[in-house]
């Protein structure tokens, strides 16, 4: 059932309540300086002023939190009607329980959120933080100029085929946004990049992965936002979460059918609603990509996603708060991809750092299946009305379609993966 705005502010504050949060809660240091040191950050240097600033001072002194709480609160109420709808159900069922992960978790947000908007807004800071992980990742022994070798690697230490294709394909979209970024929002052309790379401003590899891109009539969004969506839908479907899986089938035929050629234009990027003074020493033009996609699609994404990472994926502390940041959970309906596609980047190699270090692994509630199977249950609910509304033909049966795309799901996740492979 759909709650209104009051309904849905209440049941916000029932949860904060339940997970033992408040709006007046501040950081623990001796946490951030934990995080900061799993996800290879504690030797991090920038230039970036802001985050210089930033990684001393949450290093040092206890930051307040409760800015980014109401942020979020705001954000859900705007934009997560289905999500609103099962934390109604869980508080019911009494499924959320304090815990010192839960407190982790938003601390874990606190610092995801600065490096997503710092990110967004500065082209150096961009470049420096991409420049650290590859490094850090190196040491490990994964060297993204060889993706084959990548893929091998990173599999043990994702635990799963979904994250070793994610950690792959998602080098494809933060290349094609430091090029575009690099021509100042002009047409990413085989004559571009050629320059580039005479110029030395590219490497081989991302040379080679940003030549398909040059093609005539190509979409961004049919080569990237597609696959990585039905990465995960395949995944949910051959473990029973049918009904998710046709959410993430309703997402991925929409951007077939609408697909929305990304602009590059220059402008700050800040989530709706925010506030605060780290917000505004976030100053300077930067080209950012701009797609239009629907606040209705939006929204179905992010609760979708929510549910395939419950249901799926373990280290939730480290994974939901890409989801829940002002940044994504806020962000105006044609900044949301290429925010969304930094936060996710982001949390992709901070838990695949994490799983390669020698802790402590959380493992997802012993009622995880009971509790996404809810969850998927109003996805099914919320997909069904998103496609009715939107189907762009009276003879394109939903259930139909996700039949026959879902058939052999593996088989033709695999094909996609060795593209990407092969570019």
């Amino acid at each position: 059932m759909k709650l209104n705005a009051e309904q849905s502010e209440q049941v916000i504050d029932d949860v904060i309540r339940q997970l033992d949060l408040s709006y007046e809660m501040n950081t623990d240091v001796s946490m951030i300086r934990e995080i900061l040191t799993e996800i290879k950050l504690d030797d991090f240097q920038t230039s970036y002023l802001p985050m210089t600033l930033f990684f001393k001072e949450i290093s040092s002194q206890a930051q307040a939190l409760g800015p980014m709480i109401s942020n979020i609160k705001w954000g859900l109420v705007h934009n997560g009607p289905a999500i609103i709808e099962f934390l109604n159900i869980a508080l019911t069922k009494k499924w959320l329980t304090k815990s010192d992960y839960i407190t982790k978790s938003v601390h874990i947000a606190f610092i995801l959120e600065a490096i997503t908007a710092a990110m967004c807004n500065s082209t150096v800071f961009y470049d420096e933080y991409v420049e650290h992980v590859h490094l850090k990742e190196k040491e490990i022994g994964i060297d993204r100029e060889h993706k084959f070798k990548t893929f091998l690697k990173t599999f043990p230490g994702s635990l799963n085929f979904f994250g070793s294709a994610k950690a792959i394909s998602l080098d494809m979209a933060l290349v094609y946004f430091r090029v575009s970024r690099e021509l100042s929002g002009a047409k990413v052309t085989k004559k571009a990049i050629n320059e580039l790379y005479d110029l030395e401003k590219i490497s081989f590899l991302e040379y080679k992965l940003l030549l398909p891109l040059c093609k005539k009539g190509h979409c961004m969004c049919h080569d990237w936002l597609r696959i990585n969506i039905y990465e995960a839908g395949a995944t949910e479907y051959k473990k029973g979460f049918s009904k998710n899986a046709l959410a993430a089938h309703v997402l991925a035929e929409d951007v077939l059918k609408r697909c929305h050629p990304e602009q590059y234009l220059l402008r700050q990027v800040y989530p709706e609603n925010a506030k605060g003074d780290f917000y505004a020493s976030l100053v300077g033009d930067n080209f950012v990509p701009v797609i239009n996609l629907s606040e209705e699609w939006k929204n179905l994404y992010l609760t979708w996603n929510m549910a395939f990472i419950l249901g799926e994926l373990n280290n939730l502390h480290y994974l939901f708060p890409k989801l829940l940041i002002p940044s994504v959970l806020c962000a105006k309906n044609d900044n949301f991809l290429g925010v969304r596609i930094i936060s996710l980047w982001v949390s992709i190699n901070n838990a695949l750092f994490l799983n390669f270090n020698h802790t402590e692994k959380l493992t997802a509630p012993e009622n995880r299946r009971e509790m996404a199977l809810v969850w998927g249950d109003i996805n099914h609910k919320y997909a069904e009305e998103f496609y009715k509304k939107n189907q762009t033909s009276e003879n394109n049966n939903l259930h139909s379609s996700f039949d026959k795309r879902f058939s052999r799901p593996y088989i033709s996740l695999i094909k996609q993966i060795i593209n990407f492979i092969k570019r």
